[in-house]
């Protein structure tokens, strides 16, 4: 997947490169100007944003901000692990067309403009420094929003199964599926957030399997007591989901094939 450039502004500097969505309101006339405005709705410290942490997930580098009127989600990129003891927020330049928040940016941006239930990106960042670089993202909050883990009705988690598989038929791979990466708006709507490392491409039945045990080694940890009542409804429709696209399109191929003769 690539940034719809149709819609999407880029922005280069010596020192980074930042990509924003056009709808938001840039008023400056130079273009170093633009990039040296928009670097700080990357920077937590700026009071303008008003920033709040994030308390669930997050690695402490995520932060609920204002831009305008609009609330928004800021996350600077972490490692974790032993990786995190030596090279917290740096990685290898290969471009920033490669950079893990332009490729997380192209595919969320994909899915939202598809219909997904996933929130509107609205501005990455990548800082070149020699061979590494450091980077952020900027999407939209999703309104009243609570981490699955703390839902206990079974419709809901059969929605977020509903999601996951749509996810999957859409040919995305999911690095970190767990119960806090998926969301519940105050009108029990399921989002997924998060698509830090995502892969876009052939997703086999393997890796969606991996992402289904991910996702239940979470509900062991985080809420053991949603495993009896609420998973079996979630496997169930992701199954259910799955079958109705496969037969979807294998009548759109049956189509296709007799509309070709």
């Amino acid at each position: 997947m690539t940034i719809d450039l149709s819609r999407t502004s880029v922005l280069s500097a010596a020192q980074g490169v930042i990509c924003y969505d056009k709808l938001l309101d840039i008023t400056h006339d130079s273009p170093t100007e633009n990039f040296y405005s928009l670097a700080h709705w990357f920077d937590p410290v700026n009071p303008g944003l008003q920033a709040q942490p994030v308390q669930a997930g997050g690695r402490a580098a995520a932060w609920f901000i204002e831009i305008g009127a609009q609330a928004c989600v800021l996350r600077h990129y972490r490692r974790g692990g032993l990786a995190a003891r030596f090279l917290r927020d740096q990685y290898l330049w290969t471009g920033a067309a490669r950079s893990r928040a332009f490729v997380e940016f192209s595919i969320m941006q994909s899915l939202w403009l598809s219909g997904f239930s996933v929130p509107q990106p609205l501005a990455a960042a990548v800082w070149r420094h020699g061979l590494s670089y450091r980077a952020a993202l900027i999407t939209v909050r999703v309104p009243g929003a609570t981490p699955l883990a703390q839902v206990a009705d079974p419709a809901v988690w059969a929605q977020a199964g509903r999601e996951i598989a749509k996810m999957h038929h859409a040919q995305v791979w999911h690095a970190d599926l767990n119960v806090f990466n998926v969301l519940v708006d105050q009108q029990l709507h399921v989002w997924l957030i998060d698509f830090d490392r995502a892969k876009a491409g052939n997703v086999s039945a393997g890796r969606r399997a991996e992402n289904l045990a991910r996702l239940l080694r979470s509900v062991r940890k985080v809420c053991p007591q949603f495993e009896q009542s609420c998973w079996p409804e979630l496997t169930k429709a992701y199954a259910l989901q799955e079958q109705a696209q496969e037969q979807e399109q294998a009548q759109a191929n049956a189509n296709a094939k007799i509309g070709g003769q």
